[in-house]
């Protein structure tokens, strides 16, 4: 059982953290405590604490004494910095300078000056895997200051949950991960650290939610579920990656202003023997010459989701809205095409908070968003049920654009930045979506024409390719596996072992059980000890 405590003012993040462990261990693996709890001190625990106070240094000391695995996050007090060999101080204006970004140019990318470098040794040490990236900067982007392909968040420096909490240093052999601004020479110490005694380890993020927002979000999830397995409690993670593949992609067209202009693309990719899926805006449905190609997609394996009905930003901005956008596209699709559909794909990628419940209301299994620029508590590294969503209902990340003007003209290969997204998200484990638009009269979304377009596109699967085992699904297919996935129940079974039960049967597939360095299969139940 992971234990989750933060004190009152912190109370958001402690949510958003708690979401994303259960995305990660199942229901039933997480549970909230208090100060009491940590008093009391229990050995052989597994314990997440953000932005501890001062009077908790004490009892922290003592865990770090015992049998425990600790996950710290965000602001360490004086007194607890000190027990663990680091010496802190306030993020400085400087660091908020350094984590500024402009807007990217097109056909090029923008980043922070201020960056994030991965210490290989360190790494090394939480599960014996090498960093899921090697560095990255605070915040970048692909397009003007909307999406980066590379998936993850912002990380800011203004105070918010998002922020670096505090610059601390400690033991250069301790560090995690560091963060500079090599252009001035600037050091604003750690980003992430790892302190082992032959008793307890803690693990700290200098974030107070971590990097939930993230494909880094793995090394978490390695510290829980191996870990010093030999010493210390781990706890079962369910990988992303349905059980016998080494990587699994899915790829759609959100057709915000035509369909019909898809039907080029669709053939490279039945071509390719790739599955394409469509989500339609469905307002564009009241034009007969976009009826035909969404029933020939899903024939052909491919699937289709909506796109709401009138492509409102921010799905109408209400849950009135969102529910009437969901619900009306239900019907349209279902009348012009005969086609249901039970998955949505947000419009711009905004997924507010009140959106994931109006399009549960609506009748929606889930919803596929997530960008840097807004909503941040739905940018996952992993899929499952978002924060402050009811059970039943999933999100999935899928930030990765292929669009024309995201190539990088000023490179031997225009997809190196995709390609990168492809190999770490093959790397973190990650479901790795990927999305384009068809053409319509007034936009081309940078593309020169269709041909260029479809080369970059073949281009792209076929370095997809060349991973062993690859999966390449239909969006529902994915979506469906994904919320078998986020429905699984885990519980202690006998001798302090875990039991694990999948509760949700959409999909053929078994999920993939990470504990202890092994994988095992999950069909309906395992048990593990």
């Amino acid at each position: 059982m992971i234990r989750v405590i933060a004190p009152g003012s912190s109370q958001t993040a402690q949510q958003v953290v708690v979401s994303a462990l259960t995305r990660s261990c199942g229901f039933g693996g997480v549970t909230t405590a208090s100060f009491t709890d940590l008093m009391r001190g229990d050995a052989n625990q597994i314990w997440v604490i953000i932005n501890p106070l001062p009077q908790w240094s004490h009892y922290i000391g003592l865990l770090l004494s015992r049998r425990s695995k600790l996950l710290l996050l965000g602001r360490l007090p004086p007194a607890l910095a000190a027990c663990v060999g680091a010496e802190i101080r306030p993020a400085s204006l400087a660091l908020k300078e350094a984590a500024a970004c402009a807007p990217a140019p097109i056909h090029g990318f923008s980043h922070s000056p201020a960056y994030i470098t991965y210490r290989p040794e360190t790494t090394s040490e939480i599960c014996g895997g090498a960093p899921i990236m090697a560095s990255r900067p605070l915040r970048r982007y692909d397009f003007a200051a909307e999406w980066n392909n590379l998936g993850w968040g912002a990380i800011n420096a203004d105070g918010d949950m998002w922020s670096i909490a505090q610059e601390l240093r400690t033991t250069p052999e301790r560090v995690l991960a560091s963060i500079r601004n090599a252009a001035e020479d600037q050091d604003f110490g750690a980003y992430a650290a790892l302190w082992m005694n032959d008793k307890a380890s803690a693990l700290w993020f200098n974030r107070p939610v971590g990097p939930v927002d993230s494909n880094e979000w793995r090394h978490v999830e390695d510290f829980m579920s191996c870990h010093r397995p030999d010493v210390l409690p781990c706890i079962p993670v369910l990988a992303e990656v349905p059980h016998g593949h080494t990587a699994a992609a899915t790829m759609r067209l959100d057709c915000d202003e035509d369909v019909e202009s898809a039907r080029s693309l669709w053939m490279r990719y039945q071509r390719l023997e790739v599955p394409l899926s469509l989500a339609l805006h469905s307002s564009i449905l009241t034009n007969e010459r976009q009826h035909a190609l969404p029933g020939q997609v899903q024939a052909s394996g491919g699937a289709i989701l909506s796109h709401t009905a009138t492509h409102a930003p921010n799905w109408g901005g209400s849950w009135e809205g969102a529910h009437t956008e969901g619900a009306v596209s239900i019907h349209d699709i279902r009348h012009h095409t005969g086609l249901d559909v039970r998955y949505a794909v947000s419009p711009f990628h905004h997924t507010p908070s009140y959106a994931r419940l109006g399009l549960a209301d609506a009748g929606f299994l889930g919803c596929i968003g997530g960008i840097i620029c807004n909503d941040p508590d739905f940018l996952m590294a992993r899929s499952g049920v978002p924060v402050g969503s009811p059970a039943g209902f999933i999100g999935h990340s899928q930030q990765c654009m292929l669009h024309g003007d995201c190539l990088l003209h000023d490179e031997a290969d225009p997809l190196r930045i995709y390609k990168q997204a492809a190999d770490e998200a093959r790397a973190a484990g990650t479901f790795f979506g990927y999305l384009d638009h068809p053409f319509s009269d007034r936009y081309q979304y940078g593309w020169a024409s269709e041909e260029q377009r479809g080369q970059a596109h073949e281009d792209l699967v076929r370095h997809l390719q060349q991973t062993p085992d690859l999966l390449f699904a239909n969006e529902d297919q994915a979506m469906d596996f994904l919320h078998d996935r986020a429905h699984v129940r885990i519980a202690r079974g006998n001798r302090q072992g875990w039991r694990l039960r999948r509760h949700g049967r959409l999909s053929p597939w078994p999920v993939a059980v990470r504990y202890q360095g092994e994988v095992t299969p999950l069909e309906t139940e395992v048990t593990l000890s």
